[in-house]
């Protein structure tokens, strides 16, 4: 593709700028949406993992003595159970990560001024009651340029994307562990099954 000389391109509008900063905006906070989504999901696949998992436990009490294939299949599903809750444990962990909010700024960051964007900035307006933050909200707002609106919008995008990637990246750990963690449950269902059929 050939460089196009910036001389002859035409300067985008400011209003123009901020109405793709705002697109970009909510792209980003649809995907925080979807990876909460995802992390939302796994939860409940191991909630049903664990409803499914309790009537079966029982299947470890066994009386001794017992035959010695019955006791390799118990040692068996003893140390599956075990792998499977430590595998339960990690994964769902991993995807609560995902869910959890991340207000904290970023600590080599220098302080900058509080937008009107980000909700963590605005209720840190002045005021008692919502009224009197609204008014203060109003006053910043009225005084703002477009060149504020987009510095303001360019750090939240910036600021969205470092969410957005640890949450993907919470999120993939969390599938890969919950594949893990399905084979766990599966087998060891498996083998509780079986022992009690002994």
């Amino acid at each position: 593709m050939d460089k196009v000389k910036k001389i002859n391109q035409t300067p985008i509008p400011i209003k123009e700028k901020v109405e793709f900063l705002t697109k970009v905006y909510d792209r980003m906070a649809g995907l925080t949406a979807n990876a909460d989504t995802k992390a939302g999901i796994i939860l409940a696949i191991h909630s049903f993992w664990a409803i499914s998992y309790g009537p079966n436990l029982s299947k470890l009490i066994i009386s001794f003595p017992v035959q010695p294939m019955k006791l390799v299949v118990w040692i068996l599903s003893v140390l599956l159970v075990v792998a499977f809750f430590i595998a339960f444990i990690r994964s769902a962990t991993k995807s609560a990560m995902v869910l959890s909010p991340r207000i904290k700024p970023q600590a080599n960051e220098p302080p900058r001024r509080p937008g009107l964007i980000y909700f963590a900035d605005i209720i840190k307006l002045r005021g008692d009651n919502v009224c009197e933050k609204a008014h203060e909200y109003k006053a910043q707002f009225e005084g703002m340029s477009y060149e504020d609106i987009v510095e303001d919008l360019t750090y939240r995008i910036n600021d969205i994307a470092n969410v957005v990637h640890e949450k993907y990246a919470c999120a993939g750990d969390a599938v890969r562990k919950s594949i893990i963690t399905f084979y766990l449950w599966a087998i060891s269902i498996i083998l509780l099954i079986m022992m009690n059929m002994m």
